[in-house]
């Protein structure tokens, strides 16, 4: 549905120009052109969309493809739309075919009238996204990684703490972890416990940016000539808004910025932190020209727009953004599940542990390749419930034909990550929590089946470039926590286990997109020091 805030005068004009348009189109398709994939027909003449429920859509999607096939076209208000249940067709379409589908959508309300055009995840493909990526990718590519990795084991050194100080806010804790690692790596800012200026902001400006709707919530979207309508048009609600929002997105991405000029430019505060910014200022030099520092400035922002310290449906003032940090926190969040539901496979994972770090230090990188079990928890937590079910949408720059479907230039092209991870050929038992999965890789490899699920991280050329942060995070995060606590269920007032329900949430992110982020429902669960030595351990992290 669009939203209310066009008038009905311009709602008729601007749907007369749609159905012009799609009346054009149809006179000038070629009879000869192939066949689009098969779908469910939209309503309101092709001008409308298919009935898709909010909720988990991507199982909607996997439910088509019984119907469908791997490959499901519709169009929604006259754009075309292409869900892709299968990885196989994944990779042949955005991987090996990657000059044409590596492109993003169009996006009007949020990147032209709301000001988030220098972020990276939403760039179209071409020149300025590979000048972007490439200098993201020198700071964050597997190479560059280790030299996060005391930043990683400070942080999760105050989060051991923090569970033993107010376990009930576990969630809390997580996401001002992943806060404080962006913010430090990025801009070399320590986050404070609580309230950090810097933090709510990014809240404030997510905020915006998610309460812009889902794409299509407004007509702009599908006919950006509306841009052009004065604010002061009845009907132009939508761009007086996006006037509003804008100045959010600019704050987040020039104030951090300025405060570590400040830093570098200041003699009494001392030199400012080595961090992202700095370095590229300091390479830069005085021979930076305004470009340099735009680009500097919203390389330094694609993380920090990650770290808002609340989910979005537990508190009104915040939201999620597709990043490193919010990222981690949903995976975490998985593992904390599926070990307060699987104490087995926990008590296998901390056997290794003890075996190998022993039970007088906490684990470091260096027992990374001794603890693959503790990987493979990791693994699975990332497979069995996708951080991003559907994944960033593709899209075409110019028409393709696959499979004898024709796919026309501009379709927005959306892969059902959980589709792919419950696909019960590929992944045997999909909806069992099971980490042994991955024992046997090389077999895996021949049975063509259990494959490491790395596509949670996107396709061909818009892979996620911050995936080995995220990835290292995680796993030194799960290692530390199991080596020190037992994760269990929490007891009602009779004394009676409270079994949390596997039930996962659907949250919009990036409002240009289609794209959703699943984490679990709110749930409960009890941190408990193993014993004494690892009570001594989390008391050690205080006094450190």
């Amino acid at each position: 549905m669009l939203n209310g805030d066009l008038e009905p005068g311009l709602a008729v004009v601007a749907t007369s120009v749609a159905l012009f348009l799609a009346f054009l189109g149809i006179l000038t398709r070629r009879s000869s052109r192939p066949p689009t994939p098969p779908g469910p027909k939209s309503s309101w003449f092709g001008l409308g969309r298919p009935d898709i429920p909010r909720i988990s859509p991507w199982r909607t999607y996997m439910e088509w493809g019984n119907i469908y096939g791997d490959m499901i076209f519709y169009r929604a208000y006259g754009g075309p739309i292409l869900i892709i249940n299968s990885a196989k067709i994944a990779d042949d379409l955005l991987d090996k075919r990657g000059a044409i589908y590596s492109s993003r959508p169009v996006r009007t309300m949020t990147r032209e009238l709301m000001g988030w055009r220098w972020s990276l995840a939403g760039m179209r493909y071409g020149n300025t996204w590979r000048r972007y990526r490439g200098l993201f990718q020198k700071h964050f590519h597997s190479r560059a990684t280790p030299h996060y990795e005391p930043i990683e084991v400070k942080g999760v050194q105050t989060l051991l703490r923090n569970l033993h100080r107010a376990p009930n806010e576990f969630e809390h804790h997580l996401r001002r972890n992943a806060a404080a690692l962006v913010m430090k790596i990025s801009y070399g800012h320590d986050v404070a416990e609580d309230g950090d200026a810097y933090v709510t902001l990014a809240e404030k400006a997510m905020w915006s940016l998610t309460h812009a709707g889902i794409y299509g919530t407004y007509l702009v979207d599908y006919l950006p000539i509306l841009k052009h309508v004065p604010t002061w048009l009845p009907g132009a609600g939508f761009k007086r808004k996006a006037f509003e929002w804008r100045k959010l997105s600019l704050a987040m991405l020039e104030r951090p910025f300025e405060m570590v000029k400040q830093r570098m430019a200041s003699t009494s505060s001392g030199t400012a932190v080595p961090c992202v910014a700095v370095t590229e200022l300091e390479r830069s030099s005085n021979s930076v020209i305004k470009t340099d520092v735009k680009m500097i400035q919203g390389i330094a922002a694609i993380s920090y727009a990650g770290t808002s310290t609340e989910p979005a449906d537990l508190r009104t003032s915040s939201a999620g953004a597709d990043t490193v940090s919010s990222d981690t926190v949903a995976a975490i969040l998985t593992f904390l599940l599926a070990m307060t539901l699987n104490p087995d496979i926990q008590y296998t994972a901390q056997a290794e542990i003890d075996r190998v770090v022993g039970t007088d230090r906490l684990p470091t990188f260096d027992d990374r390749d001794q603890l693959p079990f503790v990987t493979r928890i990791m693994w699975e937590a990332l497979r069995w419930n996708p951080v991003t079910p559907l994944s960033v949408p593709h899209a075409t720059v110019q028409d393709d034909i696959y499979q004898g479907y024709l796919i026309p230039k501009g379709t927005t092209i959306q892969p059902n990550v959980w589709a792919m991870f419950h696909d019960e050929s590929k992944y045997p038992d999909s909806f069992r929590f099971e980490p042994n999965r991955y024992e046997d890789l090389k077999k895996n490899a021949e049975l063509g089946i259990n494959e490491l699920p790395m596509i949670g991280f996107g396709f061909g050329r818009r892979v996620c470039p911050g995936r080995w942060l995220a990835l290292d995070n995680v796993w030194i995060t799960i290692a530390s926590i199991l080596a020190v606590y037992n994760v269990v269920k929490v007891k009602d007032d009779n004394g009676r286990e409270i079994e949390p329900a596997m039930e996962f949430t659907t949250e919009s992110i990036f409002a240009y997109f289609h794209a959703h982020r699943s984490r679990p429902e709110p749930f409960k669960c009890s941190f408990a020091a193993r014993s004494d030595a690892a009570l001594a351990l989390i008391k050690q992290t205080i006094d450190d």
